[in-house]
């Protein structure tokens, strides 16, 4: 292998790595120092037979409002959230990223026209899929970034965290 095709190699290998490492931060700086909050979900469909077992999650704020009109596949929707004492509940729907201090989280409208948050899947030890499926009452945890971006911080199956080994 020439000089040059060894070099080409060696930085095309520190940028994968690199992509890798900045991914991972990114995920990190939102479940560290990323508003909590409590979102209702539906489980559907837990298993797998090549990815093991998981839960889909459906979020109770991830159908748009008609307000917004047609909506295409991969436009932007940003959900305004509100506390309420069970869970976070969708205030409004923005077609533009609010301001102000609002907490929200930024959705991509999918191909059924609902809203995709990058937290729809949770994987949990094989042989457990069923637990969430079955549960009467699922919550998420999530940690939302400044950029409205979430990540899954833990999951509450009947107001108690989900451990598939105490379950």
């Amino acid at each position: 292998m020439s000089r040059r095709m060894t070099l080409i190699f060696t930085a095309l290998v520190a940028a994968q790595v690199v992509g890798l490492v900045v991914f991972a931060g990114v995920r990190q700086s939102v479940l560290s120092q990323g508003r909590e909050v409590v979102l209702q979900t539906v489980p559907v469909d837990p298993r797998s037979l090549l990815q093991g077992d998981y839960a889909i999650l459906d979020y109770e704020i991830a159908a748009p409002p008609d307000y917004l009109g047609d909506l295409r596949a991969g436009e932007t929707v940003f959900v305004v959230l509100r506390e309420s004492p069970d869970a976070w509940y969708a205030a409004d729907y923005r077609l533009h990223e609010p301001g102000g201090g609002d907490v929200y989280i930024r959705g991509t409208v999918d191909d059924r026209g609902r809203l995709d948050f990058g937290i729809g899947t949770y994987f949990v030890p094989e042989g457990t899929g069923r637990i969430i499926e079955r549960a009467g009452d699922v919550k998420v945890v999530v940690a939302i970034g400044e950029r409205g971006n979430a990540v899954i911080k833990r999951v509450l199956v009947d107001e108690k965290p989900f451990d598939p080994v105490k379950q």
